[in-house]
C-alpha cells in the first residue's frame, strides 16, 4: 500500500459522507503540505507528502490522488493565467523571466452529482501573511475576501482570478498537458527553472512568510 493510500484511509476512516471526507482530505493538502516554489514540479505524489511542500500541480495532483483513493471522482484542470499570479511568490529577479502566462493546475472533485474547484494552493499561514502584508492577491482590494475555508460548493483559489481571458480550460487525469506546455517553453528558460525556482523558495520563506 503506498503512502498516499495509507494516509488517505486514516484521515477518513470515520468519515460517513463524501462531503466529510473530501473536508479532511482538503485541509490535509492545504496546510499539512505547505506552499513552496519547487524545482522539481513533477514529483509523485508520495514524494510530495514525504517532503511536506509543493507548488500549485504537486498539491493538486496529491488532493487528486487522495480524493480517488477515498473513493471521490476528481480531475486536474488547467487553466491558462498571467505571470501576475506569482506576483510576491517569486524572487523579483525570477518574476522579471518568468513567461507571461504559464498553465496553473488545480484540482475538481465531484461532489452532490457536480465537478467543483477544490484548489488548496496557498495553506492557511501564507493566506493570512499575503493578506497582512498586501501582497499578491492581498494587494488587490477586490480579491482580499477570497475564502480558503472548505465548502461542499468547492473553493476557488486565489489565482483563479488571474485567468486569461478566452483561454480554454484542459481537464485530465495526469500533468500531461503541462508537460507539453513546458516542451513549448524556450531552452534557455527552461534550463533556468530549476535555479529560478530556488531562488524563490528561499524568497517566500525570509521575505513572505517571517
Amino acid at each position: 500500500m503506498n503512502k498516499v493510500t495509507t494516509i488517505t484511509e486514516n484521515l477518513v476512516k470515520d468519515c460517513s459522507t463524501d462531503i466529510e471526507k473530501m473536508e479532511k482530505i482538503y485541509l490535509f493538502v492545504r496546510d499539512e503540505i505547505v506552499f513552496d516554489m519547487m524545482s522539481g514540479m513533477l514529483v509523485s505524489s508520495d514524494e510530495v507528502l514525504t517532503m511536506g511542500r509543493g507548488s500549485c500541480m504537486n498539491k493538486a495532483v496529491l488532493l487528486k490522488d487522495m480524493a480517488k483513493a477515498a473513493g471521490i471522482p476528481s480531475r486536474l484542470h488547467f487553466m491558462e493565467v498571467r505571470k501576475e499570479a506569482l506576483e510576491d511568490l517569486l524572487h523579483p529577479g525570477a518574476y522579471k523571466l518568468w513567461p507571461d502566462s504559464f498553465l496553473h493546475t488545480y484540482p475538481e472533485v465531484r461532489l452532490s452529482d457536480e465537478w467543483v474547484s477544490m484548489e488548496a494552493t496557498f495553506d492557511a499561514p501564507l493566506h493570512e501573511k499575503l493578506l497582512e502584508k498586501r501582497l499578491n492577491f492581498g494587494k488587490h482590494e477586490e480579491r482580499r475576501n477570497n475564502s480558503i475555508e472548505f465548502s461542499s460548493k468547492g473553493v476557488v483559489g486565489a489565482q483563479q482570478g488571474t485567468a486569461v481571458e478566452g483561454a480554454e480550460p484542459i481537464f485530465a487525469d495526469d500533468l500531461l498537458p503541462l508537460k507539453r506546455h513546458l516542451e513549448e517553453v524556450p531552452d534557455w528558460l527552461a534550463e533556468m527553472v530549476p535555479y529560478l525556482c530556488d531562488i524563490s523558495s528561499k524568497w517566500v520563506r525570509e521575505k513572505v512568510r517571517s
